[in-house]
This record gives structure tokens, C-alpha cells and sequence, in this order.
């Protein structure tokens, strides 16, 4: 194996074995021999689809590296260029603050230390064995002075490919703020439905009132969900980056709504069940078990947030074209959305049943008195 491919092996593997005392990403090393190997594209291929790292990287030596750099020091490759030996892959757009907080520093100061010290292998290599040879010699001086290097580090360079750019900061306010607001205008809603319903109860059978308060917000969604996606037109959020325009808009709204439907019947549960008085606190309770889980991966977040296995959004992948997971997402959202509806159902059910039978017996006691 080559100086350069051993190296970055070398330094990967140290990295794995001293893992406890040393931070690391986690890591898997995939042999350049196997026949399963894939070529540049499909490599590619696998950071979008989330198949190699955890992390979506990818760290790739260029089989030739060493050769290629050898024979620019001698002068054959014309000396003015450093040969980019590694390449990391990596999708940024997955998670921007992930990529910026842990991801790309831990890279950073990992390849900068592995190419240096192989630099001063490659250099201490090469002296060593053309130490005779002048015109070898003048001609590494020669290749070091054009390329700006000092002979004793930096000749082995990295480039680093972001496949994902995180290019629409616009986004965060989908996923952080926007969050918030749904949640609040589904309270506002209802606040306003917990005000009529009652006045309505007398007029109907209870399994009447139950549909009432079920699907009554679910009908005022679709409005207030559609406004809430058309936000997205003025400030130009991308929504071409997978589908067409019009595909992404609708998905997105459609998103929202079930979105809408499963915090705001989880607030219709609440203002039944606490009162007006004491539904606020669960709406803060709520916000913050939403929100909390939108930066960083679960991985990266203590213990108690890894709830947030189960709170998928999909925003990113329209808006940035990362690996599609509706076929997760829209299931969750649904299943949180269903979960609403049993809870308001049930709970509507026995506390109309409770008020009715009160007044029931209020007014015969009044009728026998």
C-alpha cells in the first residue's frame, strides 16, 4: 500500500482504538480491494443516501496519490501543483449544525494533522533516497518554491466536497421557528372552538358533540395550514430542489397540515382535560418537546431528548433535496395525528357523559325539591 493510503488507514485506526479518550465520529473502514467497492459516482451516491457514515461521510485517498506526488517532486508532474490526495464527502444540507459544530472541525483537525504528518514522510522519503542525486534535489527545491510549500509539510492536500450545501438559511425558520408558530395559531384555534362548543353540547348527542370537536379543527386546518405554507413564496425558500415548484409547495402544505392536526388536537385534549386555565402550560410543554429535538441530531443530544426518534419533519429533504423519508415521516405524523383524535374522542366522550349526567341529576333533585 501507498505511504498516503496507508497513512490515512494508520491514523483512522487509531482514531477507532483510542476512541474512549480521544472524540470521534465512529468509523468503517472499507478495504479499496473488495470487489464491492464502488466507483467515484456511486461512492457519491452513498453519502446521499445515507448508506456509509453516520454522519454522511466519506473519506477517500486517491490510489495514485503517492506516486503522482513523488513525481512532482522530481520534477516530472512540472512541480506547480499540489496533488489532492484525499477526498471528503460529506452532506452538510442533513444537518447544518451538526456539520458546523462537530463535523467539519472534528474532519478538519484530523485530515490537517494526517496530511502533515505524511507530508513529512512523503519529503523525509524522498530526500532520503535521492540524496545523491542533485539534480533530484534542486529539482524538489524547484517543486517546493512554485507550489509555495517549505519542504517540511503541507504537500499532501484534502478537498473537501459538500454535496448538500446548507445554501438557504431561510430553512431554519421552517424548522425552529416555524415550529412555534403552528403550534400557537393551532392553540388560538383551540381557544376559539373551546368557546363555541360548549354553547352547542345541549343541541347534540354526544357522539354529535364528539365528531364536532374533532373534525370541526381539522376542517379549520386546512385554511390555516395553507396560509401558513404560503409564507414560504415571499421569502423564496426553495422548493424545486427534488420536485417541481408546485410539488414541493403542496407537499409542504400537506406536511403542515397533519402536522397542525396532531399538536393542535393535542391541544384540544389538553383544554378539555386541564381547562382554559391550565392548557397554556401544556402548550409551552409542547412547544418545547418539538423544538428541542430540531437542531442537532438524537445521537448528539443527551438521553432525555432522544424522543426525538419519534418527531420527524421532512422539510429538509424538499427544500435541499436530502434522502427523501416520507415513508417514514408522513406514517409518524399520521400516527401522532390518530393518537390526537383517540385522545380528544375519549376524552370529550366522558366528560360530556359527566357534565350531562350531573345536570341530570341537578335538575331531577330541582324537580323533587
Amino acid at each position: 500500500m501507498s505511504i498516503i493510503g496507508s497513512g490515512v488507514l494508520d491514523a483512522v485506526r487509531w482514531e477507532i482504538t483510542h476512541g474512549d479518550i480521544t472524540p470521534t465520529l465512529g468509523w468503517q473502514i472499507v478495504d479499496s480491494t473488495s470487489s464491492s467497492v464502488n466507483p467515484n459516482e456511486a461512492i457519491v451516491q452513498s453519502v446521499l443516501d445515507e448508506r456509509l457514515l453516520q454522519d454522511d461521510t466519506h473519506i477517500q485517498s486517491m490510489q495514485t496519490a503517492t506516486s503522482s506526488l513523488l513525481a512532482t517532486y522530481a520534477g516530472d508532474a512540472g512541480g506547480s501543483q499540489n496533488i489532492t490526495a484525499i477526498s471528503i464527502y460529506y452532506a452538510e444540507a442533513r444537518n447544518n449544525y451538526a456539520s458546523a459544530f462537530y463535523l467539519i472541525p472534528y474532519l478538519t483537525n484530523f485530515i490537517i494533522t494526517t496530511t502533515a504528518r505524511l507530508s513529512s514522510n512523503l519529503t523525509s522519503q524522498f530526500v532520503a533516497t535521492n540524496a545523491r542525486n542533485q539534480t533530484a534535489l534542486q529539482q524538489f527545491v524547484r517543486a517546493c518554491s512554485i507550489s509555495g510549500q517549505t519542504g517540511t509539510g503541507g504537500s499532501v492536500t484534502f478537498e473537501m466536497i459538500n454535496l448538500r450545501p446548507f445554501d438557504a438559511p431561510v430553512v431554519t425558520a421552517l424548522t425552529e421557528v416555524g415550529l412555534i408558530i403552528i403550534c400557537i395559531l393551532s392553540f388560538f384555534l383551540t381557544i376559539a372552538n373551546s368557546s363555541l362548543c360548549p354553547l352547542l353540547s345541549p343541541h347534540l348527542s354526544i357522539g354529535s358533540y364528539v365528531a364536532l370537536r374533532v373534525f370541526a379543527p381539522l376542517l379549520a386546518y386546512i385554511p390555516l395550514s395553507l396560509a401558513f405554507a404560503m409564507v414560504l413564496l415571499p421569502f423564496h425558500v426553495p422548493l424545486s430542489t427534488k420536485y417541481t415548484e408546485a410539488q414541493g409547495f403542496f407537499l409542504f402544505w400537506i406536511i403542515v397540515y397533519v402536522f397542525m392536526g396532531a399538536v393542535g388536537l393535542a391541544t384540544e385534549f389538553a383544554i378539555g382535560v386541564l381547562t382554559i386555565r391550565y392548557a397554556p402550560f401544556f402548550l409551552i410543554t409542547l412547544i418545547i418537546t418539538n423544538v428541542s429535538t430540531t437542531e442537532y441530531p438524537v445521537i448528539l443530544q443527551p438521553g432525555i431528548f432522544h424522543y426525538g426518534k419519534g418527531f420527524l419533519f421532512a422539510f429538509r429533504m424538499i427544500t435541499f433535496n436530502t434522502k427523501s423519508h416520507l415513508h417514514v415521516n408522513i406514517p409518524v405524523l399520521v400516527a401522532w395525528l390518530l393518537l390526537s383524535v383517540i385522545t380528544v374522542s375519549i376524552s370529550t366522550y366522558l366528560l360530556d357523559w359527566w357534565s350531562r349526567r350531573t345536570d341530570q341529576e341537578a335538575s331531577k333533585e330541582a324537580q323533587d325539591s
